[in-house]
């Protein structure tokens, strides 16, 4: 009788370990991509100055690049690894030297932000992006690129729109920078 209850002990260790295991796993997914910061001396590069330190990255032309850029789906997200770390250090610099004006760096908009700005890196946006996935990247794809929509009240929301500044790579590295806040 002892020997079973020995093994019966083993059998709900190992039950226990099994969940543990589980529950660290889902945690961790619920993380989203590595949070990535810009390095002190890196600059956001805009317009026509991305493109062309892309392409001299990348050893093709800058209109090599503007083409390239362009076949990125505005609905469909690449992989956050696919966009490299040199992009994703952009996405970084961008929101250090651009976004955090009105979101704050760590995503806590400053005290008394008027208009409020979104607040992000909330367990809120953290199951959004959990569950929503792809469209939620999406969603904030197209108001990064298009600007905040019109208020109820009529009033504009302060929200820009960066599509024309920004390239689609860069948006997408934002994207999964607002993610990992």
């Amino acid at each position: 009788m002892e020997r079973n209850e020995e093994v019966n002990e083993l059998s709900n260790n190992s039950s226990l370990s099994a969940a543990i295991v589980v529950s660290v796993a889902l945690v961790s997914s619920c993380a989203g991509p590595s949070h990535i910061t810009a390095p002190a001396d890196a600059a956001a590069l805009l317009g026509d100055a991305w493109f062309e330190a892309r392409a001299k990255q990348l050893a093709i032309t800058a209109e090599a690049a503007k083409t390239r850029d362009a076949a990125f789906s505005a609905s469909e997200p690449p992989d956050p690894d696919m966009l490299g770390h040199f992009v994703r250090e952009q996405g970084a610099a961008i929101w250090a030297e651009q976004c955090s004006r009105c979101h704050g760096i760590d995503g806590e908009p400053p005290p008394g932000q008027q208009p409020p700005a979104k607040k992000w890196g909330t367990m809120g946006t953290t199951m959004g992006f959990f569950f929503g996935g792809d469209k939620m990247r999406a969603g904030i794809f197209r108001i990064i690129t298009e600007g905040g929509k019109q208020h109820e009240d009529g009033t504009a929301s302060a929200m820009p729109a960066w599509g024309e500044t920004l390239a689609r790579e860069q948006i997408w590295a934002l994207v999964y920078h607002i993610e990992s806040l």
